[in-house]
Parts: C-alpha cells; structure tokens; sequence
C-alpha cells in the first residue's frame, strides 16, 4: 500500500537518488546540495515536501515551495509546486491523484489562494485534471547576440555575486527590490540573495543606477550563452533601450559569451532583449495558476522572469 503524508525531516541524499531515477535521463541528474537549498533557502519562505511511500519507503513527492505574491497593491498567500515525480513501477493515476489532494489539503489548512506551476508537457494536463490549474502565461523565449566594445561601460557593480560579502550583495540588491504596486512575486534584497545562492549556479549581477541584471552561464547542445535571468529596475526609472542594451551587454562580456537568451516578460523594460523565437523552435514556457478563493480570477502579472522559478 502507498500512502502519501509530510517529509520531515527531508531526507536530500535519498529525494536526489530518487529523483534522478525517476527521470531516467543521462541528462537529469539531482543534487541532494541543492535541494536542499531549493527547499531551505531558494524562495525564502522554505517548503514542504509530500512524500509517497510504499511500506514505509520513499518512492515519489511532490514539493510545495511557499512564496510572497503581491497582486493589485496586496499580499497574497502563494505556493508553487515543483519536483513531482514518481519511480516508473509505481506511478499510477490513483497515486498522482493522492499527492495532488495532499496539496490541496495544504492550502485549506493554511489558507493559502494561489497555486502556480510551470509544468512539463507530462504535467501539463495532470495539474488541469487534478489540481484544476488553469493557463496563466506562456512566457516568450527570446535570444540574440550582443558584441562587446573594448571599452567597458560605466556601471555600478558588474560582476560575480560570490565576489561581494553577504552584506554588500544584499545592500546592492535592496536597491531593487520590487515595489508593492507592482504584480508578481516579491523580492527584496535578502530574498534576492538568498535565491542567487544556488550552490550548483554561478550568478553575477549587473547594475547601472537604475537597473539591475541577473545574469549566469549555461550550455545546451554544446552550445554556450549567457541567460539573462531577470531584470530589476527602480520604481519610476525612466528606462530606455540603451539601459537595457548596456547591461546586456556587460552581462555577454563577463561570461564571454555573445550569444544570450531572456525567457519571461517585464513590465517596467521598455522593450525586451533578443528576438523572439518561433514555437516550432522552442514553445513558450507555460506558467499555470489556480485561485482557489475565486474559480474565475482575473489575475495578472506585470513580471514573470526565470528568476521568479527555479529554472533561471
């Protein structure tokens, strides 16, 4: 029999084993380091895990990352759900049911209102099914090369986070935080920090006066560029597209890497980074939302970035 109820404490060697089995793929491999961050530290507020057990030993979960939303000027109890998976011989739709009932009964419990998700296509219509999520946002993938000068732009601070002591990361980041008004997940200086500190991740950040970027190296097929994992900016900064171009710019030359990629949208960027790709290249990521107080939400988002998940 298999019975699902709460993990505590985690037990992160075993969840990464678990994980990386469940996957099956040469190119998923878990790290127990960094979900442990994920779960402790990643969005700040910790998380949950929902374990499946079969005669007392683990075969599966689903994780409930609590977060801080702000919608329409007001805070908002959020959780997103990551890390659902289940080993091959014991998947069934009875047992995917059960987790998702778990998580529902987690929210009734705590009073939380919004579910998000970023599935994959094998989670996309189980989330619909189960969990009653619904389409919020795709978000647009967009990439492009930027070339540096030999002359390096004038900026407040570009380089590696792990370059600043706590203190100062966090002093410079407060001066990002987002504004209340503004819709979407909620960050300020210690929570930024604290995202950043993925221990399988390098991250650095450029800033002008008025703007912020989050930038890291990555490599798909072989290929490197730099991922530009979110933009933050004052509130009120008259941005314009030479801000956004200089720090993109900044950001390709620390990693030396021309080719860059901005999944995600800003509200407060005067345009975009990059061109946008065509979804028979890359399909949008889906971002998906419930709002359990009212079944017909007219939720929106002014910002959705990689940072935002634990993707970027």
């Amino acid at each position: 029999m298999i019975a699902v109820s709460e993990e505590k404490p985690v037990d992160y060697q075993l969840t990464a084993r678990i994980a990386t089995e469940a996957f099956a793929s040469p190119e998923v491999s878990f790290s127990a380091e960094r979900i442990r961050w994920l779960y402790e530290r990643g969005f700040g507020k910790g998380a949950m895990v929902l374990a499946a057990r079969h005669n007392g030993e683990k075969v599966g979960q689903i994780a409930i990352l609590i977060q801080d939303l702000r919608l329409d000027g007001e805070p908002q109890s959020a959780i997103q759900i990551v890390d659902l998976f289940i080993l091959r011989r014991y998947r069934s739709l009875a047992l995917i049911r059960s987790l998702y009932k778990e998580v529902e009964r987690f929210c009734a419990d705590r009073n939380i209102r919004f579910i998000i998700a970023l599935p994959n296509k094998n989670s996309e219509r189980l989330n619909e099914r189960f969990l009653k999520l619904s389409p919020l946002v795709r978000l647009p993938i967009r990439a492009g090369f930027s070339w540096w000068r030999s002359r390096r732009p004038k900026l407040e601070f570009s380089g590696l986070l792990k370059s600043l002591t706590e203190d100062a990361a966090i002093g410079l980041l407060s001066n990002f935080g987002t504004p209340a008004a503004e819709n979407g997940l909620r960050w300020d200086g210690e929570a930024l920090f604290n995202r950043l500190n993925d221990p399988t991740r390098d991250y650095a950040i450029h800033a002008s006066a008025e703007l912020l970027l989050i930038s890291s190296p990555r490599k798909t097929r072989g290929i490197s560029y730099t991922l530009l994992s979110g933009f933050f900016a004052h509130p009120h900064a008259a941005l314009t597209d030479g801000d956004v171009r200089q720090l993109v710019r900044a950001a390709c030359r620390f990693w030396k890497a021309p080719l860059f990629v901005y999944v995600g949208f800003n509200s407060q960027l005067p345009e975009p980074p990059g061109f946008r790709l065509s979804a028979r290249i890359r399909p949008p990521m889906l971002v998906q939302l419930r709002d359990i107080g009212d079944q017909k939400h007219n939720a929106r988002f002014d910002r959705f970035q990689l940072v935002d998940c634990d993707f970027g």
